[in-house]
């Protein structure tokens, strides 16, 4: 839904359940007090997305503009959003869920676990799940991709949610579930590794600094879209070119010389720096090659050097992926710098 001329959703629904399009009175009201707020004039084109199909329920647009609206066509329920995945996602949770469970009075009584897996593609993780439904049977698997992770989700159907029993039995499969899955899982709460390693940083009284070459502050931002990360995250370096890894974070010029950009020292020497720089008890970095272009035969595309630097560690690692995507590449690279971060602060505190 929007308020351009080739948006003719609404004219359509009109058509097709017989009703004409109305001006929703209740629809150019929050519309009218959306852009109130925000100082902006209601202009004649957004007026258009208040005129909705006449046998229509309109849904309110609590992060935008568009309206929603709802219609029963003979037996079927029809439901139409804004396509901007903030705004959709936010009027489902707050309407039409509801809706939804009330007309049909769904079964919210569900029990829903999640996983967060780093490091197997999707197939893998299936397989390495075979045989769980018929282990678990009152449970189903969901599986979700976003690379350059999976999300598994353990469903409980027809259970209180705050019975012992449920709990108990979602306990044992997840523990099953996690014993399978190689190592692989990064949080057992559904968390993103940066709000994993948040918590592990918070827990320990730790902090952290970043310096990122071939990521280009993408881990700072996983890093800072976690909230109160302010508590632990205290400096980040983009330092792209050679220059600013020698004059920011203090990467020796015969390092550079020796072994060039993309190499362990230099790796080691980044996060050593940063950590010095942003006063941090723990730093990380990455140094690699995203493509399409500039890759060598010795250092290919895909290829990353990633530095650790704590109280009681000093390493680099150097990994290598197949993807030909630069996005890609930047997204696992600095997956893998998080996770190697990770593993290392969950070893300490098992041992501590």
């Amino acid at each position: 839904l929007g308020p351009t001329q080739d948006d003719v959703t609404a004219l359509a629904c009109s058509k097709a359940s017989g009703s004409g399009l109305d001006m929703n009175i209740q629809a150019l009201a929050s519309m009218k007090s959306y852009f109130k707020k925000r100082g902006f004039a209601l202009t004649k084109d957004n007026e258009k997305q208040a005129q909705l199909p006449a046998a229509s329920h309109m849904i309110v647009n609590h992060n935008g503009t568009a309206p929603g609206f709802y219609m029963k066509i003979n037996k079927c329920m029809f439901f139409f959003m804004p396509g901007v995945p903030s705004e959709m996602k936010l009027m489902f949770e707050r309407e039409i869920k509801q809706i939804l469970t009330n007309e049909y009075k769904l079964n919210d009584d569900i029990l829903i676990e999640r996983l967060t897996v780093f490091g197997l593609a999707e197939s893998r993780v299936g397989s390495l799940l075979e045989g769980f439904e018929t282990k678990f049977p009152r449970m189903r698997l969901g599986f979700r991709a976003d690379f350059p992770v999976i999300e598994v989700k353990i469903i409980l159907l027809d259970s209180d949610k705050d019975n012992q029993n449920a709990k108990f039995d979602m306990t044992k499969a997840k523990q099953w579930a996690v014993s399978q899955l190689e190592n692989k899982v990064v949080s057992t709460q559904g968390l993103s590794i940066a709000q994993e390693i948040g918590h592990l940083l918070t827990k320990e009284k730790k902090t952290l600094a970043v310096a990122e070459s071939c990521t280009g502050g993408l881990i700072s931002n996983m890093v800072t879209d976690v909230a109160g990360s302010s508590d632990y995250f205290l400096f980040s370096g983009i330092t792209y070119s050679n220059d600013a890894k020698m004059n920011i974070l203090n990467v020796q010029q015969e390092t550079i010389i020796e072994y060039g950009a993309v190499h362990e020292q230099t790796a080691l020497e980044m996060a050593q720096g940063a950590r010095l720089k942003g006063n941090a008890d723990y730093a990380i970095s990455t140094t690699g090659i995203a493509g399409p272009g500039g890759g060598t035969r010795e250092k290919p595309v895909g290829m990353v050097c990633i530095g650790l630097s704590g109280p009681s560690i000093s390493m680099a690692r150097t990994y290598r992926f197949s993807f030909g995507d630069r996005l890609r590449n930047k997204k696992i690279f600095a997956m893998m710098a998080l996770e190697l971060l990770r593993r290392h602060l969950v070893s300490t505190a098992e041992t501590s």
